[in-house]
C-alpha cells in the first residue's frame, strides 16, 4: 500500500486541514514551556513511577534530533528506564536509505535489550515508530506518539510543503514502502496537543482500535518533548505495559 492509499483510508472522516495562523504563531510559547519545564523537572521526576524499567528508543521530529528529545529522555532515564536517542543526526525526512538506517538502529537496540522495547516518537518520529512496530511487532512492547499525524492526514499540518523541499519527494510518495495511518499491532498511545500549531490535533489522533488510546494535553507542538503533562502520560503508559 502506498502512502497515498493509506491516506485515502483516513478519509473516512474529513481532513481537518492544517492549524490556523494564530495557532502557528503561538508555537513560540514552546520557549516559555521549556523554561517552565526546567523549574518543574526535579519535582516531576519525584512524582513519576520509577518501576518497572523499560528499554525505550526515542525518535525526534522533522528537522530536529536527539538534542530536542533530551529533556524527555533525561526524565525517563532518571526514573529508571534504559533510554536512548536515535543517533542519526538531524531528521531530514525519508530520504533514500534513511528508513533503512533507522531499521538498523532499531534492530541493534532491540537486540541488545533482549526483550520487546518501547518506541516513543515525536511528530514525524512517531510515524517512524508506528512503521517499525508494524514491521517488527514481536520486538516492540508499545508505541507512544506525540503530535504525530498518525491519522494518515499527511497534509493536515503546516510543515508538509517544507518537508517536500527538504526530503526531496512528494509527501504522499516517500521512497519507502510504509503505511501512514495504519495501526501497529501493539499497544498504541497517541498524544495530541490542543494548542498544536504545526499538526492539527485531530490529525494527531489514531483511528479507533482495540489497542489504541487517544489522549490530549494542553500546550504546543514544539514543546511536547518537555511538556510535563505529556511526560507524565508517557511515564505512566511505560509503567503500565
Amino acid at each position: 500500500m502506498s502512502a497515498h492509499e493509506a491516506s485515502e483510508e483516513a478519509a473516512e472522516r474529513p481532513c481537518p486541514g492544517p492549524p490556523g495562523r494564530i495557532a502557528y504563531a503561538a508555537e513560540l510559547r514552546s520557549l516559555r514551556e521549556l523554561s517552565a519545564f526546567r523549574k518543574q523537572r526535579i519535582a516531576l521526576i519525584r512524582e513519576l513511577p520509577h518501576w518497572p524499567s523499560r528499554h525505550v528508543l526515542v525518535l525526534p521530529g522533522f528537522l530536529s534530533g536527539d538534542w530536542a528529545t533530551f529533556p524527555l529522555r533525561s526524565v525517563l532515564s532518571a526514573i529508571g528506564h534504559k533510554v536512548e536517542g536515535w543517533e542519526l543526526g538531524r531528521n531530514m525526512g525519508l530520504r533514500p536509505g534513511r528508513f533503512e538506517e533507522l531499521e538498523g538502529r532499531f534492530l541493534t537496540f532491540a537486540g541488545k535489550a533482549g526483550e520487546p522495547i518501547a518506541l516513543v516518537g515525536w511528530s514525524l518520529g512517531g510515524l517512524y515508530a508506528v512503521e517499525l512496530a508494524r514491521r517488527y511487532p514481536e520486538a516492540v512492547r508499545q508505541v507512544i506518539t506525540m503530535g504525530s499525524p498518525v491519522s494518515g492526514f499527511l497534509q493536515a499540518n503546516n510543515a508538509w510543503k517544507l518537508y517536500e523541499r527538504v526530503a526531496g519527494h512528494p509527501i504522499a510518495d516517500a521512497p519507502v514502502d510504509w503505511k501512514p495511518g495504519a495501526l501497529p499491532p501493539v499497544p498504541f498511545t497517541a498524544i495530541a496537543a490542543r494548542g498544536d500549531g504545526i499538526v492539527h490535533p485531530e490529525a494527531a489522533q489514531a483511528r479507533p482500535g482495540p489497542l489504541v488510546e487517544n489522549l490530549h494535553v494542553e500546550g504546543t507542538h514544539s514543546g511536547l518533548g518537555w511538556n510535563p503533562q505529556a511526560i507524565r502520560l508517557v511515564a505512566d503508559r511505560l509503567a503500565r505495559s
